[in-house]
Order: C-alpha cells, then structure tokens, then sequence
C-alpha cells in the first residue's frame, strides 16, 4: 500500500473543508469507520480511494481488504498528515473520498418527498437526513442556502444516511417543488401560524412534499406562496419552540402513520 502524498494529503483537507472543492470535483470525504462501513454496505461503486493510518490497518483490517477485493485504490497514511486532513480533534485515522450521487428519479406513483427552505444548522440537515431514511423517504430537495449535505458536520450527523436518501446539489427549490406540484403532489409548509392546519387533523394526498424553513424564519414567502396548505405540529405545553429537526420528525411519523 503506498504512502499518500503531503500534495495529496493537502487536496483532502481542501475537499473537507472547500465545498466549491466538493462541487467542483463531484467528490467528498468521510471520516471514521462507521461511515466507511455504510459506504461499503449502500455505495461500494462510488468508493473511489480509501486512507489509513499504520493503526487504522491494525484495528480495521476487514476494510482494506474489501477495498482490495473490489480495486479500490489504497494508502497508507503519517498520524500527522491523518491530522491535516480531519477537521476534528481527534482523528479516526480512516479516511474515503466518495462520489456524489448522480441525482435520482424520483418515482412519481406513491411516495412523500422533503424540501429544505434555507436549514442552515449542519446538525439538522443531517439529522434529517437520518430521519428521512428512517421513514422510507428517498428524496430530499436543499435551497442553495441550506447547509452542504457533504460537509463533515451534516455526514457525521447523517450517520451514514447520506448513502441510502438522494440529496443531490443544493438549488432553486422552488422550481423543483413546482415541478412536483404539476405531477400531482400536494405541498405543505410547515409553520408555527396558529392559523395553519394542524398535524393530527390534517388530510394527505397520496403524494406530499413537506416544506420546512430555516431555524430563523421559517419557510419563506416565495415557497409559502405556492404551497397548497400550511401545516403545524400543535403545541400542548409552555415550549416556545420546536427544533425543526424534531418536527420533521413528528410529521414523518403522523404522514407516515395515516398513509399505513
């Protein structure tokens, strides 16, 4: 296994780091073996090199092996250069540089469909994203404001999730929920209007989309305005807020409940 070049070890800091690295390049870096290990289950194909420190091959060895069984290109890596390339304090020593995924088609028939207006916080992008896996969902649609869904906080956060729900490039998703709209989907915002419908009262089409906005202000205007209805979880005791992460959450389990 040969070692990896300081310049080399240099372009994976950057694609950590750099998410104009990571667009430019289709490409992104995981760390630690838990994400290497839903790589390998869910996306062997888009593995295109994996990193290891001299201990990492010791406490890992099933790993460099399913990377040899399948030509997946393989190096050895200095402890110090291990530091450089992780962006935490203590680094796992295993390392892949994945490929994104081209962006799915998203089957039209009978599915619920999650957009993303302006989720800045990388610990709830990727706390959706591992809740929407969790109920089945498969496809996620991120405004460019929305945290990069390849960043090293939201993959941690994502515990892997990453490789099973499509999420594609951030972008305008106002045309993709318009689009979505004219095959047959009903729109939902979710808001904390106290005139909006509530969760447990609600009727939902065969096929959703649900929209929620950023921690700060909510969905925009532009996103409200063609939204079929708006949507909330009520509130039943003195708490002023709800995490949107957790409200994705609530609001899976209830859609996901009817529809059963």
């Amino acid at each position: 296994m040969p070692p990896l070049a300081r310049a080399h070890a240099e372009a994976l800091r950057n694609l950590v780091r750099d998410a104009s690295d990571r667009k430019s390049s289709s490409t992104f870096v995981v760390e630690g073996p838990h994400l290497l290990e839903r790589a390998f289950e869910a996306a062997p194909e888009r593995i295109k090199e994996v990193i290891f420190t001299e201990e990492a091959v010791k406490d890992f060895p099933s790993f460099l092996k399913r990377a040899e069984r399948k030509k997946i290109s393989s190096y050895i890596v200095s402890e110090k250069l291990a530091g450089r390339i992780s962006d935490t304090k203590s680094p796992q020593g295993v390392f892949a540089v994945i490929e994104m995924p081209e962006d799915g088609a998203i089957l039209y028939d009978d599915c619920v469909v999650l957009a993303l207006d302006d989720v800045q916080d990388p610990g709830n992008v990727g706390t959706i994203i591992r809740t929407a896996a969790w109920f089945g969902v498969q496809h996620i649609f991120l405004s460019s404001n929305c945290a990069d869904p390849y960043s090293s906080k939201v993959l941690r956060a994502t515990q892997g999730e990453i490789f099973t729900v499509s999420v594609g490039q951030r972008g305008d998703i106002r045309s993709s929920v318009l689009a979505l709209q004219h095959k047959g989907f009903q729109v939902l915002a979710a808001t904390i209007d106290a005139s909006a419908g509530s969760l447990y009262k609600m009727a939902f089409a065969q096929k959703v989309v649900l929209v929620f906005g950023s921690e700060a202000h909510g969905v925009s205007k532009q996103i409200l305005s063609l939204a079929d209805g708006q949507i909330i979880v009520p509130r039943f005791g003195q708490g002023e807020s709800l995490n949107v992460a957790t409200c994705v959450g609530i609001m899976l389990s209830e859609v996901i409940r009817k529809r059963q």
